[in-house]
């Protein structure tokens, strides 16, 4: 099984630790990228902000500040869907949701 997701006009290769947006590399942060293959790895699923740390930082214990920094990263390199939403949506309080339509390859 694969470690790609696509959705619109990116393709997440977690093997290969890039994001492409039709075909062509947009540079993103490490944690950028694995905080991406958590949100993708549960579509429509509010994932908790301890969830997310965990998923890029592991046990070291890091301030949620740094979350906070990484989404903002995160959506401004990903830009607006195709009808002018966002990807990554907040859910106050709790975490983030990944809003669009997105696939595993295989």
């Amino acid at each position: 099984m694969s470690n790609d997701f696509a959705f619109g006009p990116f393709i997440l290769d977690m093997q290969r630790g890039r994001l492409l947006r039709k075909g062509h590399p947009v540079a993103v942060s490490n944690k950028g990228l694995q905080l991406l293959e958590a949100l993708l790895s549960s579509p429509g699923r509010v994932l908790t902000k301890t969830e997310l740390m965990r998923a890029a930082w592991g046990d070291t214990a890091v301030e949620e500040s740094n979350l906070s920094v990484q989404i903002a990263a995160l959506r401004k390199q990903l830009g607006p869907t195709g009808d002018g939403g966002v990807w990554i949506t907040t859910i106050p309080r709790v975490g983030y949701r990944f809003v669009g339509v997105s696939a595993q390859g295989s």
